[in-house]
């Protein structure tokens, strides 16, 4: 069931293990407790991550590695862009960099931080062995 499997077994797994939870979720909404969160954006974050690790699995025998990057939260027009509004987006990013100890590196990160960790993963060169 790797890369090679056709996308109706993807579709039918998908179906499966993530639609038929968001579809039950959907219909205990009513009972549970209203609150604000972000369940499809952190499941759609932890699908990512699984997928590249089984990605990585099926296609290092073919000489293909596979790296996914997590870079937390990067000062980008992503908040704007998810329909946010200039001051609320302004305020998301403060927030979190008024709580360093909530950021892995103790601040905000910029696109080029991410960016340079992309560049050393791309040359084999330097990270071979990751």
């Amino acid at each position: 069931m790797g890369v090679g499997a056709s996308t109706n077994l993807l579709e039918k797994i998908m179906k499966l293990n993530v639609y038929s939870v968001v579809d039950l979720i959907q219909l205990a909404r009513p009972y549970l407790v209203k609150a604000k969160g972000v369940a499809y954006y952190a499941m759609s974050k932890a699908a990512l991550d699984q997928m590249m690790r089984a990605l990585a699995i099926d296609l290092i025998g073919e000489g293909v590695r596979v790296n996914g990057v997590s870079p937390g939260v990067v000062s980008t027009k992503f908040a704007e862009n998810m329909t946010l509004s200039k001051d609320i987006a302004k305020q998301f990013y403060e927030n979190f960099a008024s709580k360093p100890g909530s950021l892995p590196c103790g601040k905000v990160a910029q696109a080029s931080d991410i960016a340079n960790v992309i560049a050393f993963l791309a040359d084999r060169s330097q990270s071979s062995y990751i």
